[in-house]
């Protein structure tokens, strides 16, 4: 590591933790700026920092007489930085971190905050050994909640959910770095012919255990940079995501109609699955996202999608049973892509379920009136939280008897043991893939 690479790293974190930025775009653009060489490390601490805020707060705090609350943000950001790969990064060169963020607070600040920086680092590299010992003397809860960040909120969540037995090993697994996965677009090259493309330029190559277009890709840098990326014969995306597509399995010259549609992967699966053939409503929000989708549609040349800036908590009487197939993928907690986006764990206050329970219902509620009979719609979140799940399918089915859940077992190969049941629930402790809502259902009359 050296002072270049410290000083994007830092300015990386401000930006995240300063700013609110999200994580993962805040990387995919500043790793750029290193060399090739260093951009692993790069994600790695970027990612175990914001993963780890709890941990370095807390023993920041021990060793030092200005709390974490009062510093400035660049002194927070180097020293978090610092601390990190004290504790976490094997083979550091500890005197040679704390001369770089010595430096570096030197070079944006002045010669006194330095030497504060400088002591506090020095004082806690004598007590490394004693931090654990005092998260040891926490209670069940908080010690969970310091030793692995997470809120106590959450930790209370997942125990009432899962039970206090699993807690500790759905901490450690919700902190793990998730999978590189893409979706091949199947109406440019098959699945076997990208793979064998891939491993010719020494990327390593694995298919995803239920995705049927899925790839896990791992040594690869600067994915956005491959001609195989730009030509549009593959897109980025997670192999619970792309269960959604799947598990729709919309046949041929259908309408299908994406009301929660950004970042796009899903509208771009289905389009792909009808083969160029039909026509796909995809509609966000935000006119920033509808770009996002606009570039997608270009790149992957896709000429059977209609992008258009709506919000789908309104209902369009227009759009009454003028679909084959719906897709709710509704705003949710994001509770199930902490791995993705660690900042999750902090950004989000304590849920007001029965507020976000309401918008779901509500955009499921106008969709399914958008479904012709006989069609089919998903209801998707990347959330685990069972109030924002299959309780909100509940609740609709016992007002719409006119809907039926329908058995997913062939689109998800039989892998999860409610397919049968025309949902699935996707656990990162459990099935190492995003945590993940998916269910199926038909309309059978008006």
């Amino acid at each position: 590591m050296n002072n270049n690479f410290r000083v994007v790293a830092i300015e990386s974190l401000k930006k995240i933790h300063a700013n609110n930025s999200y994580s993962n775009i805040v990387i995919n653009n500043d790793f750029k700026l290193l060399d090739e060489r260093q951009q692993n490390l790069y994600r790695k601490v970027i990612l175990g920092v914001t993963e780890n805020i709890y941990f370095l707060d807390f023993t920041i705090n021990k060793f030092s007489k200005m709390k974490t609350k009062k510093m400035q943000t660049d002194v927070l950001m180097a020293i978090r930085l610092a601390v990190y790969q004290f504790y976490f990064l094997d083979n550091t060169r500890e005197n040679i971190v704390v001369n770089e963020s010595v430096d570096y607070i030197k070079s944006n600040l002045d010669l006194k905050t330095s030497k504060f920086v400088n002591a506090v680092l020095r004082n806690i590299l004598r007590n490394k050994q004693f931090v654990h010992q005092e998260i040891e003397k926490l209670n069940f809860v908080d010690k969970l909640s310091i030793k692995y960040s997470f809120p106590v909120w959450i930790i209370n969540l997942w125990i009432k959910q899962f039970g206090k037995d699993n807690i500790e090993d759905i901490l450690i697994k919700n902190n793990e770095q998730a999978l590189l996965n893409i979706r091949v677009n199947t109406n440019k090259i098959t699945k076997e012919e990208l793979k064998t493309l891939l491993i010719e330029k020494g990327i390593d190559v694995e298919e995803c255990k239920i995705a049927d277009k899925g790839l896990i890709l791992k040594n690869v840098y600067s994915i956005d940079k491959l001609p195989e990326f730009k030509s549009g014969l593959f897109s980025i995306q997670s192999e619970s995501s792309m269960l959604v597509g799947q598990i729709l399995n919309p046949k041929r010259n259908s309408l299908i109609i994406d009301v929660c549609a950004a970042p796009g992967g899903k509208t771009m699966d289905v389009a792909e699955r009808l083969e160029n053939t039909g026509k796909v409503l995809s509609r966000d929000l935000f006119e920033h996202k509808i770009k996002l989708i606009n570039n997608d549609v270009k790149r992957l040349d896709l000429k059977n999608i209609k992008v258009v800036l709506k919000d789908a908590i309104l209902f369009n009487e227009e759009l009454i049973e003028k679909f084959d197939y719906c897709i709710a993928d509704v705003p949710c907690s994001g509770l199930g892509i902490i791995r993705r986006k660690p900042e999750i764990k902090y950004n989000r206050v304590e849920i007001d379920s029965q507020n976000l329970f309401d918008l779901q219902y509500k955009i499921l509620t106008n969709v399914s009136r958008y479904l012709k009979v006989g069609g089919e719609l998903i209801y998707s979140t990347c959330t685990t939280s069972k109030d924002e799940n299959i309780n909100v399918i509940k609740k609709f089915m016992k007002y719409n008897k006119n809907f039926e859940l329908v058995n997913i077992e062939k689109e998800t190969k039989s892998f999860f043991e409610t397919s049968k049941d025309g949902y699935i629930e996707i656990f990162p402790h459990v099935h190492a893939m995003d945590g993940f809502f998916v269910a199926k259902l038909r309309k059978t009359m008006i």
